[in-house]
């Protein structure tokens, strides 16, 4: 009986919601009343927290919870628990190449030869084989930005075998070198998806070869460079590069599972590095994408104009920019970017409204689409 009153409650506030006038608090109620009741402690896929950051600019309704336990053990956590964002860190990583650009220090459109063709360990004159044929002179930046550059992927196109490999050597560090090695020891370089420019295929390693760019032009670690251009410019003292920073900020840290492995707590996640290295909060993630339309970061409207141009990948049935997705929640437009472990972060520009959440699963068992067009509909209210 319990469970199913807790399963119903939600429901049944966010129904009297939609039919009275009613303020922020009972708003608040019934957005923390759903985050409990999706909080699974047993089962094969496990959600043992959710933590949440959301704001409707124009009704001035705020809300930032974290609810649940750690997950290795049952401390409950608060708001400003850390966790990790993932590939949201591409976002981040699309932002500093936008801002090499309006530096003049490159140009997106140019061919990535330029600046990878000097360092050996990338193996250049083999990094796209296509049928046999070469391809990698045809790769520009903007190629890797938006995920047309066809370059296949360790993550997805080598899932088995790397995941195998991982899980028996928990401990391994990697260094972006060693991860990026893996990319020839698995031929992926005769394996991609498609030609330059003539297709979308999402890949960490377009991210990795970011990085190696980002790292070859500033000659400074991309650690170093995301800390001066991006955490130290908006004041993200909870935020920073795991595996290649000391711990910043209160150290309060939630699990992040994928199925009933506890990956922070199991597994040596070094490998992420540009692709998906940052450890943040809900709350700077959606301090750091206002910041993009707030012109913090960039000095010309035209470039975050460029980030968002979805037109190289419209053509092949997807809607994602220099670094970062164009979505549809509860019928309103929103760019941002998802993260494996549970992760979103997105902003409505037209409509106001910043999401920035975690459920800790990579994997969960209720559908986190319809949740999210739930919690922004609530939020949504007048």
């Amino acid at each position: 009986m319990k469970r199913v009153i807790l399963k119903t409650l939600p429901f049944v506030l966010f129904t009297f919601l939609c039919h009275s006038q009613t303020g922020s608090a009972l708003k608040t109620i019934t957005i923390d009343s759903l985050m409990r009741a999706h909080i699974v402690h047993r089962g094969k896929k496990p959600v043992h927290n959710f933590l949440l950051y959301l704001k409707n600019e124009k009704t001035s309704f705020e809300i930032h919870r974290g609810v649940g336990t750690v997950g290795r053990n049952n401390t409950a956590i608060d708001a400003d628990y850390q966790y990790n964002v993932a590939s949201i860190t591409k976002t981040m990583v699309a932002a500093v190449v936008l801002q090499l650009f309006e530096e003049q220090k490159l140009d997106v459109k140019e061919p990535i030869k330029k600046y990878l063709e000097p360092i050996d360990f990338i193996r250049y004159h083999e990094l796209h084989i296509y049928k046999g044929k070469p391809y990698q002179d045809k790769i520009t930046i903007a190629m890797l930005l938006n995920h047309t550059s066809g370059i296949s992927d360790v993550f997805v196109d080598a899932e088995t075998r790397f995941n195998l490999s991982v899980l028996l050597h928990p401990k391994r560090m990697y260094t972006p070198q060693r991860f990026y090695k893996r990319y020839f020891r698995y031929n992926l370089n005769k394996k991609p998806a498609n030609t330059p420019g003539k297709g979308y295929h999402y890949s960490d390693i377009n991210y990795m070869l970011l990085g190696f760019i980002i790292e070859h032009i500033t000659k400074k670690p991309l650690q170093e460079v995301l800390r001066e251009r991006i955490l130290e410019p908006l004041n993200m003292t909870n935020t920073y590069f795991e595996h290649y920073e000391e711990v910043h900020g209160h150290g309060k840290r939630i699990d992040a599972f994928m199925n009933s492995i506890n990956i922070t707590k199991r597994i040596n996640t070094s490998y992420e590095w540009a692709g998906g290295g940052i450890v943040s909060t809900t709350k700077e993630m959606a301090l750091f994408i206002k910041a993009l339309w707030e012109m913090t970061l960039f000095k010309n409207e035209g470039t975050l104009e460029m980030m968002l141009d979805i037109t190289a990948t419209a053509k092949h049935d997807r809607q994602y920019g220099l670094g970062i997705f164009k979505w549809n929640f509860d019928n309103k437009t929103f760019y941002g970017h998802g993260g494996f472990y549970g992760s979103i972060l997105a902003y409505a520009p037209e409509h106001g409204i910043i999401i920035s959440a975690n459920i800790g699963q990579a994997f969960p068992s209720f559908s986190a689409n319809e949740l999210l067009n739930t919690v922004i509909n609530i939020a949504s209210e007048k």
